[in-house]
């Protein structure tokens, strides 16, 4: 990128400003969050959340506080493990089938979601704003399509010296923990599974053929038999949670203020290790912050800030098998080795046990293999100057700003391996060993060095009021340090603005635009122009509406505007050649040769660029009855250029493979919706009261996408949801009368093609009604993973030092895909796992053994063998996701000022609070999981003490 001929643009741009041709805002919102700021009663278009409600909810992970509160924010859990924990973001649902993911900004930069923002304190938060609208986002270019998160830190806001504390701490609880069926019942229902298996053997009819002996069944119920409880010889009732912080603020009069905050964080797992054992540690985190933000003024036209925030974290987990893979391969052992197996120590040896089958003895894994520690270092340094230069004309400034950001992580492993005995014997080759402490290996760094430059004009003329800020914005990111290829810099410019006009406080019109480039495409497709504008009418200014005592604001408004999204999961440098090994060819008679060579990779797309947004707003605010404020607004999102590979390109074109085919700006996809918004605040006597509801209810639709027409329409996902689950319609299963005496179907069923079929099995629809089940009976057969509505409402009652505080938050208008989702829980025996009871009432007839489940069955028959046909996704293992969940409730008490001040302090506080103390939920009740985090480390909830206090 030409970085003279930018510099070159920016300042024609801000001489236009200064000339008074042109009134532009700047790209970063900053102060002008609120364009129509002089509109002081209105309720506002965007959504902001107080860090001080974000401390309701005592979690390690930001992402995690921010539930119910911003509304168009969809925030979803994934799973609880310390370090690993980060939430899902949407804004107003999800309008990309390639990335949607959510920029963020703090304190006026850029900053990544996973390396800097999750892990902020949220005591040094002061606010949080989702920004949505056309305008807004528009100013962000390239970077605004999906939303962006603008998070500002605390700063002093007197000179007078002022201590705030906090100190809180608790236990932290596996909101659900699902739990296998025990010895006894394992063994009943493989000695059905076994039986099943050998149907066809033994003349396709059903004999009981167990292998666990009555003997045996007999132990296992009076518990002498082998009964281990891996989940609860692995994990704990309870991990801990420690959060600690000291802010301080002050500074001299008219000079300087200063903000100082202090955090340290402490987090354990469930991971049931003893506390001071040496070769292993639970999982956990540790995490230290300071934030110092300082506020200058001087010579009269002068301010500046300087921020510097820095943050050490530290990370471990068990060592698993040399594999950094965030707990999952050890999680899958831990809930899929059956009971029965053998005991945690070998009986005759008191060896750790194991086996060539279940080699990785999931308690032996907790305490003799070692760790896994990574520590975290991350700086951001922020350094601004801003002139008032109302001494030339009032209203205008000049300001000035740069950031360095960095990140590191270093890993380091402690390592060791065990031996492992079975009924007396060593049964594999593993040898007892000391811990190994591993090297410090570097595993990635982050370097980000960006820099603004403002000129910015405010003013009201008698009646009419301007607001106008011109933005130069420079980028440069180097994910890695190392000598890699792939780790280049990213290279990002913008030049950018916004202009805000008011008349008599009832209309207001403002205008925004981005002109953004990015390295990522070729010269001459790098720089795209994306302009917004929206109107607004203040109707309770107007005499049909003033002073009306019922209606005491209302204002209506609409916006479109376009912005991009150079997020992708394609690749960058997508309008360059690449090239790829080939195998090559054999050549010669008697001595053959072989010859690798180079050929065309994917074709290179020339034209490439960035994924365009047009973005429609119209909304009504309102307030009634002077303390009832109500906001409705629907929102459209039209999505064009999805960066999609062209599956419609012909194959005699040359193309022998799909990764060969280029990608192009073509996919397209609508979003639209509404959002809903109330609240409600009264004062009775000395009781204070809060109420807040807010709902987003978002729909897509994939309009092109480039795919290949399927033999029927219905099979097709171009015009369904993003994310819609494929698969077949079941439709009961197999009876005994759908078979011939030798086991093949009878005239006028559906063959399927998924392999041989028996009684009990799944049977499915032939939607095209060809006489075959197979892929081209493939439908929509539920809704995509994510909610169609989010919604969350809070209450708030405070009377003479009592507070309570309780926050609800759901989701509604998703499916879970079992197979998907929790495969390993629903999928009992294959690949020798144990079973679970959503398949404890499978179809089964075994009449000697008084087993006749054949009109009762919730659950294909039990095998040990793959079935592809029961376990393809089918409407059977969709299941409606919907939930609501108390998010956080609190409770507190702040003792008088009077009783204060004898202990020298201004102000008191001690409280309790919970954290997804209670979820309703259908698919929580029925199959107890939790819809979020169905598989995996479990989602926590957590009860905690804290104090808190003000000198």
């Amino acid at each position: 990128m030409n970085t003279y001929s930018m510099i070159k643009k920016a300042t024609a741009l801000l001489f236009a400003v200064w000339s008074g041709s042109t009134s532009l805002m700047a790209q970063q919102p900053g102060e002008w969050i609120a364009p129509d700021s002089t509109d002081s009663q209105k309720v506002k278009n965007y959504a902001t959340v107080r860090g001080q409600e974000l401390e309701k909810i005592p979690v390690a992970n930001l992402t995690n506080t921010l539930y119910g509160h911003l509304n168009g924010l969809m925030v979803g859990q994934t799973n609880g493990q310390p370090g690993y924990d980060q939430a899902t973001l949407l804004m107003r649902g999800r309008a990309t089938y390639d990335q949607a993911v959510l920029v963020c900004y703090v304190d006026g930069f850029q900053v990544d979601i996973s390396f800097y923002f999750q892990y902020l304190a949220a005591g040094e938060i002061a606010s949080v704003t989702i920004l949505k609208d056309p305008v807004s986002l528009a100013t962000f270019g390239m970077k605004g399509a999906n939303g962006v998160l603008w998070v500002t830190t605390k700063r002093a806001n007197t000179d007078t010296f002022r201590i705030d504390a906090q100190v809180i701490s608790g236990i932290q609880q596996a909101v659900k923990i699902r739990k296998p069926y025990d010895a006894y019942q394992y063994a009943n229902l493989y000695n059905q599974a076994i039986s099943n298996d050998a149907y066809a053997l033994n003349g396709n009819r059903f004999q009981w053929s167990p292998v666990y002996s009555d003997q045996a069944l007999q132990q296992y119920k009076d518990g002498s038999g082998t009964n281990v409880d891996w989940l609860n010889e692995s994990l704990r009732n309870n991990g801990r949670y420690t959060n600690t912080y000291v802010n301080m603020q002050g500074g001299m009069k008219e000079v300087a203020k200063y903000n100082l905050y202090l955090d340290y964080m402490d987090q354990t797992g469930l991971f049931n290790i003893p506390g001071g054992a040496e070769a292993s540690r639970n999982t956990g985190l540790k995490r230290y912050n300071l934030r110092s933000n300082v506020d200058l003024k001087f010579f009269k036209i002068f301010t500046g800030k300087i921020d510097l925030g820095g943050r050490i974290e530290s990370y471990s987990q068990p060592f698993s098998n040399n594999t950094y893979d965030n707990a999952q391969n050890f999680w899958k052992r831990l809930t899929t080795y059956p009971n029965n197996i053998y005991p945690v120590r070998d009986a005759l040896t008191g060896q750790w046990s194991g086996n060539a089958l279940y080699p990785n003895n999931p308690v032996a894994e907790l305490n003799a293999l070692g760790m896994y520690a990574s520590h975290d270092r991350t700086l951001q340094g922020n350094f601004s100057l801003r002139e008032d230069l109302s001494f030339l004309t009032e209203g205008l400034y000049l300001e000035q700003a740069v950031s360095f950001n960095t990140w590191s992580r270093v890993i380091q492993n402690k390592t060791a391996t065990y031996a492992r005995y079975y009924e007396g014997k060593q049964a594999t080759a593993d040898q007892n060993t000391p811990i190994v402490f591993g090297t410090n290996t570097p595993y990635g760094q982050l370097t980000w060095r960006q820099s603004n430059l403002s000129a910015g004009y405010k003013r009201q003329f008698g009646k009419h009021h301007i607001n106008a800020v011109v933005n130069y914005y420079a980028s440069d990111m180097i994910p890695d340090a190392n000598e890699d290829a792939s780790k280049i810099a990213y290279h990002y410019q913008q030049i950018s603005g916004r202009a805000s006009y008011a008349y008599q406080e009832k209309y207001f019109a403002e205008l925004g635009w981005g002109y953004s480039g990015s390295d990522a495409y070729a010269p001459g497709n790098r720089w795209k122009l994306y302009p917004a504008a929206s109107l607004s009418w203040v109707l309770s200014e107007e005499d049909f509406l003033k002073d009306n005592p019922v209606i005491n604001y209302a204002k209506l408004r609409i916006a479109a505007g376009k912005t991009g999204n150079d997020q992708t999961l394609q690749g960058r440098y997508l309008y360059q050649q690449y090239y790829r090994f080939l195998p090559g060819s054999v050549t010669g008679n008697n001595s053959l040769s072989f010859n690798g060579g180079l050929g065309l990779g994917r074709l290179a797309t020339p034209d490439i660029t960035a994924e365009q947004s047009m973005k429609y707003e119209l909304g009504l605010d309102m307030r009634l009855l002077k303390n009832l404020d109500f906001q409705a607004t629907w929102f459209s999102d039209r999505r064009s250029g999805i960066i999609t590979r062209n599956n419609l390109i012909a194959g005699y074109l040359g193309y022998t493979g799909a990764d060969m085919l280029p990608l192009q700006n073509i996919g397209k996809v609508n979003n639209e919706g509404i959002e809903l918004g109330l609240s409600y605040q009264e004062q009775i006597g000395a009781l204070q009261l809060n109420l807040g509801m807010m709902a987003t209810y978002a729909k897509n639709k994939i309009v092109y996408q480039a795919e290949i027409p399927n033999k029927n329409a219905f099979s097709n996902t171009t015009g369904r949801a993003i994310g819609t689950p494929m698969g077949l319609v079941a439709d009961g299963f197999y009876q005994f009368e759908d078979f011939n005496a030798d086991g093949s179907l009878k005239d006028g069923l559906a063959k399927p093609s998924f392999g041989p079929v028996q009684p009990g099995d799944l049977k499915y629809k032939d939607l095209d009604q060809n006489g075959f089940v197979d892929q081209s009976d493939v439908t929509a057969i539920g809704k995509p993973a994510y909610p169609k509505w989010y919604y969350a409402f809070n209450l708030g009652l405070a009377y003479k030092g009592i507070d309570l505080s309780a926050l609800f938050q759901g989701a509604a208008g998703m499916d879970i895909n079992l197979l998907g989702a929790a495969y390993n829980q629903v999928v009992p025996f294959v690949g020798n796992t144990t079973i679970y009871p959503i398949a404890g009432n499978a179809w089964a007839y075994y009449p000697t053994e008084g087993i006749d489940t054949r009109n009762s069955a919730t659950f294909p028959r039990l095998t040990t063998q793959s079935n592809a046909n029961n376990y393809t996704n089918s409407t059977f293992w969709m299941k409606n996701g919907d939930f609501l969940k108390l998010r956080s409730l609190q409770v507190g008490y702040t003792l008088p000022s009077a009783v204060s001040e004898k202990l020298h302090m201004q102000k008191f506080r001690v409280f309790l609070t919970a954290v997804n103390p209670f979820v309703w939920s259908s698919f929580y009740r029925k199959y107890q999981m939790d819809p979020e985090t169905p598989a995996g480390y479990p989602a926590l909830k957590s009860y905690n003490l804290g104090i808190s206090f003000t000198f």
